[in-house]
């Protein structure tokens, strides 16, 4: 009953009947060759209704991700939001088979109280992110932070946060291929850090869906908000944004208001020995830079060829790494790095020695 029955897509046959080597299945199988991906969003792809059946969920960020985690096979992380959602739990268990387009997802739901989900959506989400984002408060009277917003901060969106990031952990460590995770929009920002303490080796990329605003208008908020906020998203390996505005807003954010150090011409933040990129993209998905990334990691290719099949991040690191030839030992010192520097060892751990193996591990990471 809670399984679309398995058929051929009509979707997926009119994206293969395009030129070889141009659809958009292609390009991701291309893109993330041995990856297990899994989409975190608020809301479930289609959502069961009270009378039976299944609707799809609202809003514009659903729509955008059908597509890629139909063609990505991706499982599906969300949050109980409603009765039916519940009631649903009650019967069947927190996963199960949803529709997507033509096909389905593996659905796994964590599972707040209805208080939580209200302080985490209704109080802190829409009514205090969204706004601070939109530039919407009359400064001079609002927002009003009282003890109402510190508890709905603290017992609804931390602990939300914390019950989808314990969900991911679950879902990646029962899977084969290495964890790509895509956590999505203002309700999970705190998502990527807790995943990333949890999961050593997985691929985190955050989208943000909403602008972001200048690191002085964030300072509306306590500092023990706002702090959260960005260093949970910079749990990630890429936040990704709408437009270049706003990445240079995140940058600005990083460096003015958490001291971290930033690379403005590549678009990158040193923070803990690791570097987190930002990219703009208006399709939700930045792949090309998490190609990129994955590139610049891979067991067994060398530092030449990473350069080659990552640009973009060989570009961002060119200035503390150089490639390996035959003339130039694995172990020699990155050129134009200062010995001992935290940028050049950072670099160093995307770019190991030639020959040395990585590979991801579902144990606990002890340097996150």
């Amino acid at each position: 009953m809670l399984a679309m029955r398995r058929t051929d897509s009509a979707f997926l046959e009119s994206v293969e009947r395009r030129r070889p080597g141009t659809s958009l299945r292609g390009y991701v199988t291309r893109t993330l060759p041995h990856s297990s991906a899994i989409v975190v969003a608020n809301r479930a792809p289609h959502e069961p209704r009270p009378e039976g059946g299944f609707t799809r969920g609202a809003g514009g960020v659903i729509t955008a991700l059908l597509t890629f985690a139909e063609v990505a096979a991706a499982d599906w992380v969300a949050c109980a939001r409603t009765e039916s959602e519940r009631a649903m739990i009650a019967e069947h268990g927190t996963t199960w088979n949803a529709p997507l387009l033509r096909s389905t997802t593996r659905l796994h739901y964590a599972t707040p109280t209805p208080e939580q989900y209200e302080q985490y959506y209704s109080v802190i989400s829409n009514p205090v992110l969204w706004f601070v984002q939109h530039y919407l408060w009359d400064l001079a009277h609002q927002p009003v932070i009282n003890g109402r917003i510190h508890r709905a901060w603290k017992n609804g969106y931390v602990e939300v946060n914390k019950m989808m990031a314990r969900k991911v952990v679950e879902v990646a460590s029962a899977q084969s291929g290495r964890p790509l995770v895509m956590v999505h929009d203002y309700q999970l920002y705190l998502v990527p850090k807790l995943v990333r303490e949890q999961l050593q080796g997985a691929i985190i990329q955050h989208f943000v869906h909403i602008p972001w605003p200048t690191p002085q208008y964030w300072k509306v908020l306590p500092r023990e908000m706002r702090d959260a906020i960005l260093h949970g998203l910079l749990g990630s390996d890429i936040v990704g944004f709408q437009t270049s505005l706003d990445v240079r807003n995140f940058l600005m954010t990083c460096e003015e208001n958490a001291g971290l150090a930033v690379d403005e011409r590549e678009k990158a933040v040193l923070i803990d020995g690791r570097v987190v990129y930002a990219a703009s993209s208006p399709t939700r998905s930045c792949l090309p830079t998490i190609r990129s990334s994955k590139a610049a990691s891979s067991s067994g290719r060398s530092c030449s060829r990473r350069a080659r099949t990552s640009r973009r991040t060989a570009t961002t690191c060119g200035r503390f790494a150089r490639p390996c030839s035959a003339s130039t030992p694995s172990t020699a010192p990155r050129a134009g790095c200062r010995s001992g520097s935290s940028w050049a060892r950072a670099c160093a751990r995307r770019w190991p020695p030639c020959g040395t193996s990585t590979s991801w591990s579902s144990t606990p990471s002890t340097t996150a």
